[in-house]
């Protein structure tokens, strides 16, 4: 394998040599060419560039960890193609600040792989000007440096917060990948969003294995499937209790309880947790738990902003805005209420609206911890 870099200033371009593979792809998505119609397959040019994987979250290991969203390009052919005055975007009318233009020199060896990451304005450091949603759709496009159309992908996401690529390389069906970037594309063992629990899967769509709020231990509720992670959501689960988490965000990692009884709750031995699971909580082996200290107390109608940290009254565990999970235990271990949210929702302020357990969480409220919710 042959690996050449190309310095530019403030990036690094990695090209390394294509690795054959046989895989088959899974059912993806499709690309559309200048006219609408479907690239997807073979029938390609050797010498044609394509758009082989993406990702809507940065790499967590390998040479792009950390490095942002990450889309790698893939030259099939037997010769070497300069994309300098190419452009990539994930804007149709390719706006300037949604636009990157390959500079001059640049570049791809043939059997080749071109990583791109997104321009961190911190650091300085990246390609790319824009980011891929990792919640919603995207259309990311390649462009010539004769304006003409060269590959294009609408993203789902969700899908691709792992990766999401061709198999096999340059000409396969988009779908749910293992994350490869610069070498032959893998598909997952397991697609998150198919609506079939597959290897580590708790829960795929509507497909929740038989279970239900009551199998985790609350007196009623919905069940649902959180469409990030395929883990089962108690966000809806019901204790028949008024105290409630109520509000939470994922930059200081705040949580707020609220108790909507009339009468003051002992909170003394009850546990606020990230790590309740479908088979229950063994504290034991929880070594990030808060356990709420003998005498903590929860007024009638009041409100308990918990922070993170290491000292009495605050939790020890992060909460990530990627997706996470919160919940509150009881001293005898039985639930009390439980949410999960999923990539960006807690970034500002993740609330019920009214307060209390009957409330119905969004993920753009005003932050107002320790005081009663509010829209924006």
């Amino acid at each position: 394998m042959i690996h050449r870099a190309l310095s530019r200033g403030r990036t690094i371009l990695t090209l390394i040599t294509l690795a054959q593979t046989s895989c088959g792809g899974d059912d993806g998505g499709s690309e559309a060419d200048a006219s609408g119609g479907d690239t997807s397959g073979g029938g390609q040019s050797a010498t044609a560039v394509r758009l082989n994987e993406l990702t809507s979250k940065s790499p967590a290991d390998g040479s792009w960890a950390g490095m942002g969203d990450a889309i790698e390009l893939v030259n099939p052919g037997a010769v070497a193609v300069d994309l300098a005055g190419w452009k990539l975007s994930d804007d149709p009318g390719l706006a300037a600040d949604k636009t990157y233009e390959f500079p001059a020199g640049t570049t791809i060896a043939p059997g080749g792989y071109l990583v791109l990451v997104a321009f961190d304005e911190l650091t300085a450091t990246g390609d790319f000007p824009f980011g891929i949603s990792s919640t919603g759709s995207e259309t990311i496009s390649l462009v010539d440096a004769a304006g003409a159309l060269v590959d294009q992908v609408a993203v789902d996401g969700v899908r691709a917060q792992v990766s999401y690529c061709r198999v096999p390389d340059a000409e396969g069906e988009w779908g749910n990948c293992l994350q490869t970037l610069g070498a032959a594309n893998v598909v997952a063992p397991s697609t998150c969003g198919d609506g079939t629990i597959e290897a580590e899967e708790s829960c795929d769509g509507d497909d929740l294995g038989g279970r239900a709020c009551a199998d985790l231990g609350f007196t009623g509720g919905t069940l649902a499937c959180s469409p990030t992670s395929c883990r089962l959501d108690a966000t809806r689960c019901e204790s028949g209790l008024e105290v409630a988490i109520n509000e939470l965000e994922a930059i200081d990692d705040r949580i707020e309880l609220h108790n909507a009884g009339a009468e003051a709750v002992d909170l003394s031995g009850w546990i606020l947790t990230d790590r309740f699971g479908e088979a229950g909580y063994d504290p034991a082996s929880d070594g990030e738990k808060l356990v709420f200290a003998v005498g903590t107390e929860l007024a009638a109608g009041g409100y308990l902003v918990v922070g993170k940290g290491d000292l009495a009254g605050q939790h020890p565990f992060g909460l990530s805005s990627d997706g996470d999970a919160v919940t509150l235990v009881q001293a005898d271990l039985t639930p009390v209420d439980h949410v999960t949210y999923e990539p960006q929702q807690a970034e500002i302020s993740f609330c019920a609206l009214p307060d209390g357990p009957g409330g119905t969480w969004r993920a753009d409220c005003t932050p107002t911890f320790g005081a009663a919710n509010a829209a924006p």
